[in-house]
């Protein structure tokens, strides 16, 4: 709604009579002082209109802006997550959506990590998984658990004494020990007792 929107209404509601009927479309202002009267309660609405408009973008994390995240930010993670320096709105809204609703516990969730530290996803290894670790073929049965076999590449043996364990291999192109970095974000998004091997490779074999 628009001052001259406020003051059409405030006009209209004005006994008839009492002042000259508003112009219409092209006419002359018969009434100057009372326009201008209602044209300043127009602007005060307007302004009143336009703030409450605002402050209902505010209650949604989606449509809120500027100091409203920051408070937004403050009131769930206190200190742990601030904007950063130049940050837009956008960017700081992202961050705020995933650590509220941060994806954790799960092998993707692994797999992400390596892959946004290393640019591919590498390869994970979970000794009970048997898509992981194939099963073993024979002479006889060369085809028995996809044609794996005792020397083959990407052989893996299985166990079922290993619960809640993996072993990943980042492929950042040498044999140096993992990045505590990429260490530390492994562990974040690992299960609670869950146990990690991780090693750096020139490639997953």
């Amino acid at each position: 709604m628009t001052q001259s929107g406020f003051a059409r209404r405030i006009r209209a509601l004005l006994p008839t009579g009492w002042f000259p009927a508003a112009p219409a479309l092209g006419e002359d202002e018969q009434a100057p002082v009372l326009n201008a009267m209602v044209q300043g309660f127009g602007a005060m609405f307007a302004w009143v209109w336009s703030l409450l408009a605002m402050t209902s973008d505010q209650t949604r994390l989606a449509s809120m802006s500027g100091a409203f995240m920051d408070m937004f930010a403050a009131d769930f993670f206190g200190t742990m997550l601030g904007r950063n320096p130049g940050e837009s709105d956008d960017a700081f809204r992202t961050r705020i959506e995933e650590a509220l609703f941060p994806s954790v516990g799960t092998r993707p969730d692994v797999v992400n990590v390596i892959t946004d530290e290393a640019g591919t996803p590498g390869r994970v290894i979970e000794p009970r998984n048997a898509t992981d670790c194939k099963g073993l073929a024979s002479l006889t049965s060369p085809a028995t658990g996809g044609g794996y076999g005792y020397g083959a590449p990407g052989l893996r043996y299985g166990s079922r004494a290993a619960p809640f364990t993996l072993f990943a291999q980042l492929p950042t192109g040498d044999m140096n020990p993992p990045a505590n970095q990429t260490l530390s974000r492994i562990a974040t998004v690992m299960p609670a007792g869950a146990v990690a091997w991780v090693q750096d490779v020139e490639s997953p074999d």
